[in-house]
């Protein structure tokens, strides 16, 4: 992992490491491929290098350039699925769209079109709850020398869809589902009103 790596600017900066848990529940962890601990397998080697306050770990998928394996994001409630082609892109989506997980939710089952729809009302929504999130992700970008990404939607949408396809399973050899899950826009009930 390499001095000016884009994950070593990320854990090597304290301030940093505070924002992303704050605004973005990514809790950097020591990187370890210990998975003996966990929820799940997965049929590569993984590292995992961060979890969410739920439970839900994030891991770079195979061997390699830290810079150039994939990002997968494995759910406490058995779903997973590459948010990430590398980790600059997975930080870019995450950083431009903390709502990364509501656009799979509201994805009807993995269609680009409906996470397109939903963009703009979870957008609307952070806004509301989080009026500081616009001046969070410049500061966010500016520490890790990095420009936003101009389709983070479909960013996200390729990086699950490419392969290699994702392997984890449960413990008990259950396969885990796809983040991606049937919902769409209509079925949030206070979206619907602002279609009609």
């Amino acid at each position: 992992m390499g001095s000016k790596s884009m994950y070593h600017k990320m854990v090597s900066n304290t301030e940093l490491i505070g924002i992303l848990s704050q605004y973005y529940d990514f809790e950097i962890v020591e990187a370890n491929s210990n998975t003996n601990d966990n929820f799940f397998e997965v049929d590569v080697k993984v590292t995992i290098i961060a979890q969410d306050a739920s439970g839900g770990v994030f891991a770079l998928y195979g061997d390699g350039d830290v810079e150039d394996l994939p990002v997968i994001f494995i759910s406490s409630e058995g779903q997973a699925g590459k948010v990430g082609k590398n980790i600059e892109k997975f930080l870019g989506i995450m950083i431009t769209c903390p709502y990364w997980r509501d656009l799979l939710k509201f994805s009807g089952n993995g269609q680009l079109s409906e996470m397109l729809k939903s963009q703009p009302f979870l957008e609307d929504e952070i806004l509301k709850d989080i009026p500081e999130i616009e001046s969070v992700k410049n500061k966010v970008f500016s520490m890790l020398s990095m420009c936003g990404i101009s389709k983070p939607v479909e960013t996200l949408y390729e990086s699950m869809e490419s392969k290699p396809y994702v392997h984890v399973s449960s413990l008990e050899g259950e396969k885990f589902d796809s983040l991606f899950n049937k919902f769409v826009v209509t079925d949030n009930p206070l979206w619907k009103n602002k279609i009609q």
